[in-house]
């Protein structure tokens, strides 16, 4: 456990990162440090807390945390102003999300944002021939859209609890999704403290490009009879939180997901201002190690990474510091910038944005609204409605929204909302009565 500091005036701001040892999660830790120390005032102060895995990694990722801090912000002033606090947490163990959730409620006074970013691939290898006859013949749309990967079915998680029961938990499902869903509704009294400075408390899923709906299936929630787990459990993570302000779900995505039993008396469940919100990224095609290569085929991977970006791919972050500008953009831009970027798309009738890290052949990296099978661009039915949208490039055989497919969207939604808040609170009390019994026991 890190050493919290009483809490500050209520201007500073706090933020949670999951999986932040290496890769995208240490990057969006490095950015928003670089963020807000560029944009914020300097009478406010940050703190970030990120999570790994082991205490050892912990250390390890603060160390160079605070050397990029020093690096990039050379004034002993500025450095200052930010704190980084290590976590431990493994998002396959809801024991481990269920003590991490109750040391975030003891010691921090809010939470503005909340990154959900750790995660697992899932992966078991790549169909070799597949790949690079995909990357001679269709380079940009196989590096962007591939379907060469192999994922086993059916893997599920350590027991959870000992000696019990339990119902299974899919693998890749609990690591990308559940353990995070976990974790924000126990944090949900540290999000509805977040007034000031940018309004409610956020949660950030961090989803992927790859996510496609015709990969997830409702009747198979967990992807456990799925050949690709982590598409499936990406395209829930995009279902969840783009319909998560709908009428269809207020039941359970608000009345009950964004409702806890730890929060303080003081809380006005009714006001508006109290009500987290909930947003979805990704980070673009980033070079990461979420799928292991050898080190020449790595370099095989960012060189056909470059080139498709140099064909026009607006994806093609390759480094992960770019592809932490859209999760950071949700995390930290103030209240109204955030509405006046997704304005275009409520005036036409739409909602929620799946906003995503683009960057141009220069290298210049931006935050840039992401075409969703079933959504659209941000839930709007027909054409575009930003002439950023219609210019870019699209995924092959990409259609205008139709209505009934937003209606099916919907319907999607309400589903999942209904089987994730069955299936928390089905967890919760399989862990409340394995708490019972190790305390009877001792």
């Amino acid at each position: 456990m890190g050493d919290y500091e009483p809490p500050q005036e209520e201007r500073d701001l706090y933020v949670l990162v999951t999986g932040a040892n290496s890769g995208l999660g240490f990057s969006i830790c490095c950015r928003i440090a670089d963020e807000f120390l560029f944009s914020r005032p300097a009478d406010e102060c940050l703190t970030i807390i990120f999570t790994t895995r082991s205490a050892r990694k912990a250390q390890d990722t603060r160390r160079q945390l605070e050397k990029h801090l020093q690096s990039s912000n050379p004034s002993p002033s500025d450095s200052a102003r930010v704190k980084f606090v290590s976590e431990s947490v493994d998002l396959g163990d809801l024991i481990s999300v269920r003590a991490l959730s109750r040391r975030l409620l003891q010691n921090v006074p809010k939470l503005d944002a909340i990154i959900l970013n750790a995660g697992i691939g899932g992966w078991s290898g790549i169909d070799w021939p597949k790949a690079i006859w995909g990357v001679i013949t269709d380079l940009v749309h196989e590096v962007t859209w591939p379907c060469f990967k192999l994922a086993p079915t059916g893997v599920l998680t350590e027991k959870q609890t000992k000696g019990q029961e339990e119902p299974q938990l899919g693998s890749v499902f609990c690591a990308n999704v559940f353990g995070h869903y976990m974790l924000a509704h126990n944090v949900v009294p540290l999000l509805k403290q977040a007034y000031t400075p940018n309004g409610p408390g956020r949660v950030v899923w961090v989803s992927s490009i790859e996510a496609t709906i015709k990969l997830f299936d409702i009747n198979d929630i967990q992807g456990l009879r799925s050949a690709t787990p982590y598409e499936s459990s990406k395209a829930l993570t995009d279902v969840l939180a783009l319909t998560s302000n709908l009428p269809s779900t207020a039941p359970w995505a608000v009345d009950s997901f964004m409702h806890s039993d730890n929060e303080p008396k003081a809380i006005d469940d009714n006001k508006p201002s109290n009500k987290p919100s909930m947003h979805v990224s990704h980070p673009g095609i980033c070079a990461t190690s979420i799928v292991p290569l050898a080190l020449p085929l790595a370099w095989a991977m960012v060189a056909s990474f470059w080139i498709a970006r140099m064909l026009g791919s607006p994806w093609h972050t390759l480094s992960t510091y770019l592809g932490a500008c859209s999760p950071v953009f949700l995390a930290l831009s103030p209240l109204a910038e955030l509405e006046a970027a997704e304005e275009p798309y409520r005036a036409a009738g739409g909602g929620r944005v799946k906003w995503g890290s683009s960057a141009s052949r220069r290298g210049v990296g931006s935050t840039a609204c992401t075409e969703v099978e079933g959504w659209g661009f941000g839930g709007v039915v027909g054409k575009a409605v930003v002439d950023a949208d219609r210019n870019r490039r699209r995924k092959r055989g990409a259609t205008d929204l139709t209505q009934e497919q937003k209606e099916n969207f919907e319907e999607l939604g309400r589903q999942s909302w209904k089987q994730m808040e069955e299936l928390r609170i089905q967890w919760d009390a399989i862990l409340d009565q394995a708490e019972q019994s190790a305390a009877d026991e001792n």
